[in-house]
């Protein structure tokens, strides 16, 4: 690639930017149609962009993809270095261009629950905290990790796991009491006095006082791994493992301290990471914040994204601020919190591994001082925030089940398309006989499937079992809604005959960018009276192809399509299996 020559587009690019002026402000690239790619900020505009166009080539792929897509750049000049940063996390959170850092706050995170006034109350999981006089703990770094503890607690103190239902309704004890795994508080055999006694050691450990049980989990991870009982051992250090990432982040109390402080760590992985912010006010935990860095590139250095994100993240808590902050000045006297917005929000000062690209001007901009750990009990914190961060990174990766860009680009090359698949959706349909018809979409946004841009669609001007017509509702109100994101490909499940009829919706709906092809399941022919099996492979077609591109197993490409057909498949299903089920119910009613 070092030997490549520059193209004469780039080289035009060049020229331009050697044309822009030093002075600070933001930057805009924007593709053949106008749609923006990545928005900057400078000190100097023009040694900046200078950078982007200057080689024939980026070391880094990602960068390469955009600048190759990049077909010319705007510019908005500021005052100060300090405006141009507010100005472009401003744009990035209003456009949200492919090739910016984002931030995706999680906002539903796992809790444990025990509602304390109960006679026997048993330890139950939730995304949701309400005002029900129950005692909350969390929030977890993943439901893996709430629902692991909560076993272990259940089993160690050998709570009652039953619903209340099941509970209110018993005779004769379950089979967990026969195995010893429960007191069967159901029938009585255990007081109300005792139970709570268990009840409040699992408080304890809830609340970070557990120490005992660590001990236990040791001895026993050491006692299997002397016998050599290495699956129980692994066991043991699984959950000795959940124990310490979870109880670490119930048990920080800064004794005497008066700081409102957070602590943030990041964890990446090429182009996607996780960040977690741990929100301490008047000294005690009171929150823990995951936020995914979507669009990551590998070629920033990890001080370039840090300062993105605290950048981005704190102007954002400026504006949350400021928002609830008017809502309780309108708001009646006796509905208004005690509790300060600030205290509630805004930090006095952010504890990091490491400090960030220029931190004084984070610190001008955002308004709130920046600092690495100094003491022993700030050291533990940072490395609390970075566990989190790591582990949630981690479950990120086993869920999202991203395949990658080699996949994205072995895709743009199978399929011969115009610029790389960054987003791609897929449709399918489902019904009975004709009734309860429903169609699904699904997006991959980079390789991985994004469940927040999943559509379910019951269908209204189709009767019967009629696909062509399913899908040209459906394709019909997908683009005409102009305000969503186009797509970079769409794959429709089916072979020419659809994929035909869906390049002619997309024409009659004058949607220009987006390819279109059709994914054909495997030809299976069997001659019955032979063991042998002969079968196509998968196949694409292709919009003015007359023969369809064979799909070798076992490649990205393949891995990736196949994937995507059959997450839209399984979406469709499922809804479509709700939809039926509660019409059967109203019949039956």
């Amino acid at each position: 690639m070092e030997n490549q020559v520059p193209t004469p587009h780039r080289i035009q690019l060049l020229a331009n930017a050697r044309a822009a002026p030093t002075e600070p402000g933001v930057y805009l690239m924007k593709d053949e149609q106008g749609g923006i790619l990545y928005i900057g900020k400078a000190k100097n505009l023009k040694n900046r962009l200078v950078t982007y166009f200057q080689g024939a080539s980026h070391e880094f792929p990602r960068t390469e993809m955009m600048v190759s897509r990049a077909s010319y750049f705007d510019i908005i000049l500021t005052e100060t270095e300090s405006e141009a940063l507010i100005l472009e996390c401003t744009l990035i959170k209003k456009h949200k261009p492919k090739f910016n850092v984002r931030l995706k706050d999680d906002k539903s995170y796992p809790y444990l629950r025990i509602q304390m006034g109960n006679d026997f109350p048993r330890i139950e999981w939730s995304r949701r905290v309400k005002r029900d006089g129950a005692r909350y703990f969390g929030p977890f770094p993943s439901a893996y990790a709430a629902k692991s503890i909560m076993r272990l607690l259940v089993e160690l103190f050998k709570l009652r796991d039953c619903s209340d239902n099941t509970f209110l309704h018993r005779s004769r004890p379950c089979i967990l009491y026969q195995m010893g795994k429960c007191t069967a508080p159901c029938v009585g055999l255990i007081s109300k006095e005792d139970y709570g006694e268990s009840i409040q050691a699992a408080v304890l450990v809830l609340d970070g006082k557990s120490d005992q049980l660590e001990r236990e989990l040791e001895r026993g991870m050491e006692d299997a791994a002397e016998h050599e009982d290495f699956e129980d051992a692994a066991f043991f250090r699984d959950q000795l493992s959940n124990l310490t990432l979870v109880t670490a982040t119930q048990s920080v109390d800064e004794v005497g301290a008066e700081r409102n402080r957070d602590v943030i760590a990041l964890s990446r992985n090429a182009n996607e990471g996780q960040a977690v912010v741990l929100q301490i006010r008047g000294g005690k935990m009171v929150s823990v914040r995951h936020l995914s860095l979507q669009n990551s590139d590998e070629a920033i250095s990890d001080s370039e994204v840090l300062f993105e994100f605290l950048a981005q993240y704190y102007l954002q808590v400026a504006a949350e601020v400021a928002s609830m902050e008017k809502a309780m000045e309108s708001a009646p006297s006796d509905m208004r919190t005690g509790l300060p917005v600030a205290m509630a929000f805004a930090p006095s000062e952010v504890l990091l591994a490491t400090s960030p690209d220029d931190p004084d001007l984070l610190e001008r901009t955002i308004g709130v001082k920046i600092r690495v750990p100094e003491t022993d009990l700030e050291k533990q914190l940072v490395n609390v925030a970075r566990t989190n961060a790591h582990h949630a990174l981690e479950q990120a990766r086993k869920k999202e089940g991203g395949h990658g860009l080699k996949a994205l680009e072995e895709i743009q090359a199978t399929l011969g398309l115009a610029k790389l698949p960054l987003r791609i959706e897929c449709y399918d349909n489902s019904n009975m006989l004709g009734e309860d018809a429903v169609a699904s979409r699904v997006v991959f946004v980079d390789g991985a499937p994004d469940k927040n841009l999943y559509r379910r669609y019951k269908i209204r001007t189709v009767e019967g079992a009629n696909d062509f017509a399913t899908m040209r509702e459906v394709l019909g109100r997908r683009f005409s809604n102009r305000e969503e994101e186009l797509p970079d490909l769409v794959v429709v499940d089916g072979g020419k005959g659809q994929l035909s009829f869906a390049v002619g919706i997309m024409d009659e709906l004058q949607v220009q960018g987006v390819a279109v092809v059709g994914l054909a399941k495997a030809r299976v022919q069997r001659d019955f009276r032979s063991k042998d099996v002969a079968s196509s492979m998968e196949r694409i077609f292709i919009p003015g192809k007359p023969d369809p591109v064979p799909l070798l197993p076992h490649t990205r490409a393949y891995k990736l399509l196949t994937h995507i057909r059959d997450e839209a498949h399984r979406f469709a299903i499922t809804y479509h299996r709700k939809v039926r089920d509660k019409r059967s119910l109203q019949t039956d009613g």
